[in-house]
């Protein structure tokens, strides 16, 4: 999901922002917050969604595990993957990313109380909310680590498109989850998929800025 689909445009100066310390901080929490709220929404209305996210949402349903301790743990593999291939920088702002929303995200729930969603609202509320989130993390170089690193590893090695090997995955991943949730709560999860993936494809663009 970190990958910029959309390369400057031609002639472009592509302005490339340098944060001070706390710019980095405030747009990390900020963005964290969004992300873990998203997610409150999609436990909320008992939906799930792709990546590592939706692989802790589902062992969670399945296992009444912590969503935050799952998704933590599920990401660990990928720090190392991300210090290789992006850089200490990013695989420790990832890090603290993930650790954040893994919190916020379990204790949100006390102190957000939400007495009913209708799941439509709460896909297209989690693509929009997890979208700009999850914007704000690639706008000062972070992600939620995941499968997306993995993708374009095998891109550089075997030549396999890293957005087919990230659909394959989330398709393996929705297939699983009809295991687990109602086919209703499936559709309705992959709806909130598609509008996350639209938000980032459609607004996610190295001609507007380039993370630093």
């Amino acid at each position: 999901m970190a990958a910029d689909l959309n390369p400057p445009l031609p002639g472009a100066a592509p302005a490339t922002p340098r944060y001070t310390l706390v710019e980095d901080l405030q747009g990390l929490f900020i963005s964290t917050v969004q992300c873990a709220l998203a997610i409150h929404l999609l436990r909320t209305a008992g939906l799930s969604t792709g990546g590592t996210a939706g692989l802790a949402l589902l062992i969670g349903y399945a296992t009444g595990w912590s969503f935050g301790w799952v998704f933590f743990l599920v990401n660990l593999p990928f720090y190392a993957i991300a210090w290789m291939r992006k850089g200490r920088g990013f695989a420790v702002k990832s890090f603290v990313s993930v650790a954040a929303v893994s919190a916020l995200a379990d204790a949100m729930p006390p102190w957000v109380t939400i007495a009913a969603i209708h799941p439509a609202a709460a896909a297209v509320l989690f693509g929009v909310v997890a979208g700009a989130g999850l914007l704000g993390l690639f706008r000062h170089a972070s992600s939620l680590g995941g499968v997306s690193i993995v993708a374009v590893i095998v891109q550089d090695r075997w030549g396999i498109r890293a957005g087919w090997v990230q659909l394959g995955y989330d398709a393996c991943l929705f297939l699983v989850s009809f295991a687990v949730l109602a086919p209703a709560q499936v559709g309705w999860s992959l709806l909130g998929a598609v509008m996350l993936n639209l938000v980032i494809a459609m607004n996610h663009r190295r001609d507007w800025y380039v993370a630093a």
